[in-house]
């Protein structure tokens, strides 16, 4: 399966997260820390905070498409578009599934 990285480069394959894996198993083991935590943003969105709206909304809903300009020296523009989309949406029960919860 394609990692999306340089060929040879295994540090983005599922078994070399590092991190992931690490959240994972401490969520397995405080599920009720992963709730507070959510609801602990949840509140801040709801408080105004905008990068917790942002984080609520792009894990929702996806990021959306990006836009780049680029010019050259005589003023002329050239405009590139890219959609990044992390994960398909999912089910609840998948997320769960997925989760190992």
């Amino acid at each position: 399966m394609e990692s999306g990285a340089q060929p040879g480069n295994k540090n983005a394959t599922k078994e070399h997260r590092l991190i992931t894996s690490a959240l994972r198993r401490a969520v397995v083991q405080s599920p009720d820390k992963l709730r507070a935590a959510c609801e602990k943003v949840l509140q801040d969105a709801a408080d105004g905070n905008l990068p917790a709206f942002n984080a609520i909304a792009d894990r929702l809903d996806g990021k959306p498409a990006q836009s780049v300009s680029i010019g050259n020296e005589e003023g002329e523009t050239f405009k590139t578009e890219s959609t990044v989309s992390l994960r398909p949406q999912e089910t609840r029960e998948e997320y769960l599934k997925r989760m190992e919860l």
